[in-house]
């Protein structure tokens, strides 16, 4: 059983990011329709609609809305021109509608590029493209809503200073090299993206090192994921972004790594990673020193590493965390000086006793009770974190991936009330108990009957 978020939560985005999205308000707004069964020559009103979408997009100003009926629509399209803050330009299937966006007959790489600011692009479905689905560039407080994006190399991509956009349930799927990226492309860095419960999964060529989520390198900031997930990827989110911060998101069933994070101020708190085959969190150097923060994280059965730090100038900041179920090392520095560990109130478990912690792989330490304090004493970390060594008695049901705490969990009401955020994975308020709980979720009586 996969997790799949079921509960929503009012997620605080930066304002100049909302700016962008109020409804539209024109005096003289417009809608327009669209129908496969149209003609570009009529009016483009309900009772005779248009044919195609870009003759529809042509048309449209600032205010003005594109209703699209049913139907599979074989042409690419793209913006002509900007909305206003107050007044976007949306293109939008029709409430209750099935609207698709096909390449596979036409002669153009890309099925949506949006140069212009302050369009909306709700409710549809693109597909077989022989590049992007939907591209950005350059274009500022664009809206992707309740999109499909599927059998395309790219799945959707940011770039050219592209910036305050928004995502929101979006799935992306079937994809060769990406599924969503974010880089400067040649151009300037994008900035404040936002992504709200998307999700990208099911690579369909994983020798291409293929991303779930990718920030291409550069300068970029400001970007936050909020209730996504990426699977069967070869990295879930790839994090080159500076100032990210990643929320109750999970990554698993990945050919490599959960999370990569390259940048300075990358934060995850109450995400979950399970069964990637190489890492789930992975620290790489970048050539600039920077800080990754865990805060209420459950980290699951990794194949190699739980947690890999590559150069002891980067430092892990880890409060409140599940570490379990490591089939070889727990948490991994490679490098011999250990100046770059802060942690505490962690709960962990390693399925190799005697690597739970290793230090350049020289200095190890077993998860023992002589071989934690050990760890405590030669790092001066950890000094209120447990050891487990059956993980079955903390979590629910480790065979069906239910994550949720055990009522006999060592975690329960053993975490940092100071360092934890005000809710957990399932929008539970902390803490329920006397105390904080560690871990992504919050043990409560009640939401313990809820699959």
């Amino acid at each position: 059983m996969r997790y799949r978020p079921t509960k929503r939560h009012t997620w605080i985005v930066s304002l100049s990011l909302l700016a962008g999205f109020f409804v539209h308000t024109a005096l003289f707004a417009s809608t327009y329709h669209v129908s496969i069964t149209g003609n570009d020559g009529f009016e483009g009103t309900a009772a005779a609609p248009w044919r195609t979408l870009q003759h529809a997009i042509e048309q449209a100003y600032p205010g003005d809305t594109i209703l699209i009926a049913s139907g599979t629509y074989t042409e690419a399209i793209q913006s002509v021109r900007h909305g206003e803050r107050a007044a976007p330009i949306v293109l939008a299937g029709a409430e209750g509608e099935s609207v698709v966006l096909d390449g596979t007959q036409v002669d153009w790489s890309t099925g949506v590029l949006l140069t212009h600011d302050f369009i909306h692009l709700e409710g549809i479905i693109v597909q077989n493209w022989s590049g992007t689905g939907i591209w950005l560039d350059k274009a500022g407080y664009t809206l992707l809503r309740d999109c499909l994006i599927r059998s395309c190399p790219f799945g959707v991509g940011a770039g050219n200073g592209a910036h305050d956009f928004l995502l929101r349930r979006i799935e992306i799927r079937d994809f060769d090299f990406y599924g969503f990226d974010a880089s400067p492309s040649g151009g300037a860095d994008c900035f404040r993206g936002t992504l709200i419960e998307c999700s990208a999964h099911s690579a369909r060529d994983l020798e291409q090192n293929v991303d779930g989520f990718a920030l291409g390198h550069g300068s970029q900031w400001g970007f936050q994921f909020i209730r996504c997930e990426a699977y069967g990827v070869f990295d879930g989110f790839d994090i080159s972004a500076q100032g990210t911060s990643l929320e109750a998101c999970s990554s698993h069933d990945n050919e490599n790594t959960g999370f990569k994070i390259w940048a300075d101020g990358v934060s995850l708190s109450n995400c979950l990673a399970f069964a990637n085959a190489i890492c789930h969190v992975e620290l790489d150097w970048d050539g600039e020193p920077g800080t990754t923060t865990l805060r209420n994280c459950t980290l699951f059965n990794a194949d190699v590493y739980s947690i890999w730090v590559e150069n002891a100038n980067d430092r892990l900041d880890m409060a409140n965390c599940i570490v379990a179920a490591g089939k070889n090392i727990g948490l991994a520095f490679e490098q011999t000086s250990f100046p770059n560990y802060s942690g505490d109130y962690n709960l962990f478990h390693n399925g190799n006793v005697s690597r739970a912690m290793s230090v350049g792989y020289a200095t190890e330490f077993a998860l023992t009770s002589a071989g934690f304090e050990t760890w405590k004493s030669y790092s001066g970390q950890d000094v209120h974190s447990l050891i487990v060594g059956d993980v079955s008695t903390v979590f629910l049901d480790v065979g069906t991936h239910d994550f949720r705490l055990s009522p006999v969990s060592l975690a329960i009401d053993q975490g940092s009330n100071r360092l934890a955020p005000l809710v957990d994975i399932a929008d539970t308020p902390r803490p329920c108990g006397r105390g904080v709980d560690i871990g992504a979720w919050e043990y409560n009586d009640a939401m313990q009957q809820t699959p």
